[in-house]
């Protein structure tokens, strides 16, 4: 399915409604001036390739049952070389593809969250990398990142992490990682698994408006999730959801009140997201 989005048009609502006819996902290389962002099916969990020119970095690295399928469309599409990784936070559908992707394509640095947790997934985590000769940067202030002609930001959380009890998580959905790439007039926002506190966060820090965003905590809702879409005023969102976990049907009607253009990967596969560096996108998925 392929869809031409300029960034002030409201065209699409999923992949249901979308033409019938259903091209190859692109592996072309991106334009010099160009973005892709593939949002690789996973499940209910994050993996996105973002790619600026001949740059790429990767967010997040699925589950270790899909690492297989991740260094599959890397390969695809030609990226051998990660100037980033970043990692959100430390659930496992987030980072359980690390060790078999960090002996894949080269990576710079992978940049971390700026909190030491206490549950399962971190520790496990933090050994594999304590193993690795792969570069690690805890993010605690701004990053800034030269991607192609483009730019990626990595904003570190305000939020204080809280561990839970017994070893469980605590609230490391809140204390996501946020990054935000640019390049010319394409704008993506790639919001983790935010919920309330963490998008409260993000709010006052008043990032402003961008085209695409990677909904937070995979279309899961909260009651501020309409102020975040007042503030990003988006055209495309994408959410990584599971069939057997869709995204809240609030947040669904939310984003169809808005006219926003929601491609989900519970309904659509990997979803592919292409820019030229003009505000305009082009979008193809796997089903």
């Amino acid at each position: 399915m392929l869809a031409v989005v300029p960034a002030l048009s409201m065209a699409l609502f999923g992949c249901g409604e979308a033409p019938a006819a259903a091209p190859e996902l692109r592996s072309a290389p991106v334009t010099t001036q160009g973005t892709r962002v593939t949002c690789i099916d996973v499940g209910k969990g994050d993996c996105i390739l973002v790619q600026a020119g001949t740059s790429a970095a990767l967010i997040d690295t699925g589950y270790q049952g899909t690492a297989d399928e991740v260094l599959a469309v890397m390969q695809e599409q030609g990226v051998s070389h990660l100037d980033a990784l970043v990692i959100t936070h430390y659930d496992r559908d987030h980072v359980g593809g690390l060790s078999a992707i960090a002996d894949g394509p080269s990576i710079d640095v992978a940049y971390l969250p700026g909190y030491v947790g206490a549950d399962k997934n971190y520790k496990t985590v933090s050994k594999a990398l304590g193993g690795s000769d792969l570069v690690t940067q805890s993010v605690t202030e701004e990053v800034r990142l030269a991607l192609g002609e483009g730019e990626l930001v990595i904003y570190p959380s305000d939020v204080a992490y809280v561990p839970g009890a017994n070893g469980e998580e605590g609230n490391d959905n809140d204390v996501s990682l946020v990054a935000t790439l640019t390049c010319g007039d394409d704008s993506y926002l790639f919001a983790g698994d935010l919920e309330e506190e963490g998008i409260e966060a993000y709010l006052r820090a008043g990032h402003g408006h961008f085209d695409v965003i990677k909904m937070p905590h995979h279309g899961e809702g909260g009651s501020n999730t309409d102020e975040l879409l007042d503030e990003v005023r988006p055209t495309i969102a994408l959410i990584t959801d599971g069939s057997d976990d869709p995204a809240d049907k609030k947040v669904l009607k939310l984003l169809k009140r808005q006219g926003v253009d929601t491609y989900r990967t519970s309904e659509c596969g990997t979803i592919v997201v292409e820019g030229d560096g003009t505000g305009a996108y082009e979008v193809s998925t796997s089903s």
